[in-house]
C-alpha cells in the first residue's frame, strides 16, 4: 500500500477559554485574548499497525506534546515531540518539529529498496533535520532570548529491525510479548543525571542540574545530531515512543511493560495515557505504539535492559560523552524532566 502519514499538529476550532471560534493573524482569540494552541487538547491517531495518543494532562494550560505517524507495508514510523517548558511558545515547536519531521521520513521511507541499517539511519538522520528547521522556524523573524524548543524521540519499524533516534529527554521502550523481564529502555536521557548513568556515575534525582536538558531542538539549538541506536529482537514485541509524561509514573522498563497489556495499538496506547493520567497527570502525555513481528535476531541476542544501550560509533567507543562541565546553576538548573530551564551556555 502507499505510505500514510499524520500528525496530531493543528490548532483547536475553539478557544480553549471562552470557546469563541474568532482568531486574528497571529492566533490570538479576539474575544477573550488568549493565545491558540498549536495542538489540541486531546487527539488519537489510529493507523492500525501503528497508533497513538496524547492528551494535555491535569496541570498544563496547553498540550505541548505532538505526535507523527507513518505506516506503509513494509515500515511503520513514529514521533513524538515534548516541548520545552520554560521555552516560549513551546507548543509551536514541537507541532512544527513532528510535522516536519514525519512529513520527511515518510517521503524518504518510500524510496528505500533495500532497508539495511545504514538507508534507515539516514532516513532518520533527514527526518531529524527537518524536525529541527521546523522547531527553529516556529521562532519567527524575531528569535528572541528563549525561543520555542523541543525534544524528539523517534522510532522506525523495518526490516533492518528497530531503530530509535532522538535529541532530549523523551524515550523509547522495548516491551517483548510474554516474558517482560527482556523489556528495555532504547534511549539515553540528554540530561546531567542521563549522560552520568550511561556512563556509570548515579547520582539523586534531586541533585542540582540532574534533570536538567543539554540538547533540544529549536532556534537557539547547537547540537542537533540525533543519537541514533539500531537493534533486532529476538521475538515479537512492542515499542513504545513517549514523552516523560509517561515514564516519570513508570520510569522502569519492567515497570512499563508490566502496564501495558495486550491489544490493538490504539488500545494499549489509549491505556498507558489514561493510566499516567489517573496516577498525577503532572505533565503532557504523549504514547506511540508500534509492533514489532519480525524478522528475529539469534535468541539470546537482544539487549538486556539497562544494557548495550548507550549508542556506539563505529570504534565501539560510547557515541554520547559525559559533559566535561556541568551546567551552572544559575541557567538550567530545575526539576527533572524537560521543564528544566534550557538556555544554552
Amino acid at each position: 500500500m502507499p505510505s500514510e502519514w499524520r500528525t496530531s499538529a493543528g490548532s483547536p476550532d475553539e478557544c480553549g477559554s471562552c470557546g469563541g471560534t474568532e482568531f486574528d493573524n497571529d492566533n490570538f482569540c479576539v474575544n477573550c485574548g488568549t493565545r491558540r494552541p498549536a495542538s489540541p487538547r486531546h487527539s488519537d491517531i489510529d493507523l492500525d499497525s501503528v497508533a497513538g495518543s496524547s492528551d494535555i494532562g491535569k496541570r498544563h494550560h496547553n498540550n505541548e506534546d505532538a505526535m507523527g505517524l507513518a505506516v506503509a507495508d513494509a515500515w511503520c514510523a513514529a514521533i513524538v515531540c515534548d516541548g520545552v517548558s520554560t521555552s516560549s511558545r513551546p507548543d509551536t515547536a514541537s507541532s512544527a518539529a513532528a510535522a516536519s519531521g514525519i512529513r520527511t521520513m515518510s517521503r524518504e521511507l518510500d524510496k528505500v529498496t533495500d532497508f539495511d541499517e545504514a538507508a534507515v539511519t539516514a532516513v532518520l538522520k533527514r527526518a531529524v533535520g527537518a524536525a529541527q528547521a521546523g522547531a527553529a522556524l516556529a521562532a519567527g523573524s524575531e528569535v528572541g532570548p528563549n525561543p520555542p524548543s523541543t525534544t524528539l524521540v523517534s522510532a522506525i519499524v523495518s526490516p533492518a529491525g528497530v531503530t530509535v533516534g532522538w535529541i532530549g529527554d523523551s524515550r523509547a521502550y522495548w516491551v517483548p510479548d510474554g516474558d517482560i523481564s527482556g523489556a528495555g529502555v532504547l534511549t539515553v536521557d540528554d540530561t546531567l543525571a542521563g549522560q552520568l548513568a550511561a556512563a556509570g556515575v548515579t547520582i539523586s534525582d534531586d541533585a542540582p542540574n540532574a534533570g536538567a536538558l543539554l540538547r533540544w531542538l529549536g532556534a537557539d539549538a547547537t547540537d542537533t545530531q540525533p543519537h541514533i541506536h539500531t537493534f533486532v529482537p529476538d521475538a515479537p514485541g512492542r515499542v513504545l515512543v513517549c514523552s516523560d509524561g509517561l515514564y516519570r509514573y513508570a520510569p522502569e522498563p519492567t515497570e512499563l511493560a508490566a502496564i501495558t497489556h495486550t491489544g490493538t495499538a490504539i488500545d494499549v496506547a489509549q491505556a498507558l495515557v489514561s493510566f499516567a493520567v489517573t496516577a498525577g497527570g503532572h505533565d503532557n502525555v504523549t504514547v506511540v505504539v508500534l509492533p514489532y513481528t519480525g524478522p528475529f535476531a539469534a535468541p539470546g541476542s537482544r539487549p538486556e535492559p539497562g544494557a548495550a544501550t548507550v549508542p556506539q560509533d563505529a570504534d565501539g567507543t560510547d557515541a554520547i560523552e559525559v559533559a566535561e562541565v556541568a551546567p551552572d546553576p544559575a541557567d538550567r538548573a530545575g526539576p527533572p524532566g524537560n521543564d528544566a530551564p534550557q538556555s544554552p551556555e
